[in-house]
């Protein structure tokens, strides 16, 4: 977890003076972008003008917190969650499970923790061979 702590402070750094958090007294119950009623540990919520709100749950974890930032960066940075951060790679690495492929805002939160970094795509070069050895680094580190 400690290995976290400085992804923690960068993207909190960016995000904290437009961001609203709210602590739920259990799970968070929301809408996802596709439409899905839902529970989870932490939820993000994106309305116009890009100010983003943070749901969490008593039992939340740091990374899902920081996934969820990533959501909120991703929010401010242009009013929307749809990866503008960090273009995605063509085509799909084999080792991205399907949760974080889905959409170009769940590949942009995953891949912020996997990379260990606000811009992921700067970080190494996309392919398979760079997102395998970035994700092995990163696993190693924890």
């Amino acid at each position: 977890m400690a290995a976290l702590v400085p992804l923690f402070l960068a993207i909190w750094v960016l995000v904290s003076s437009q961001l609203t958090v709210t602590f739920a007294d259990g799970p968070v119950r929301f809408t996802d972008l596709y439409g899905v009623a839902r529970e989870a540990d932490a939820a993000l919520a994106c309305p116009a003008g890009g100010q983003p709100h943070l749901y969490l749950a008593p039992q939340v974890t740091l990374d899902t917190v920081i996934h969820e930032l990533a959501h909120a960066y991703d929010c401010q940075d242009d009013g929307a969650l749809n990866g503008s951060p960090s273009a995605r790679p063509a085509q799909r690495p084999s080792l991205v499970s399907d949760y974080c492929w889905q959409s170009d805002a769940e590949w942009y939160a995953c891949a912020v923790l996997r990379y260990r970094d606000v811009h992921p795509d700067q970080v190494a070069p996309w392919g398979e061979a760079a997102i395998t050895s970035a994700i092995s680094a990163a696993e190693r580190r924890d």
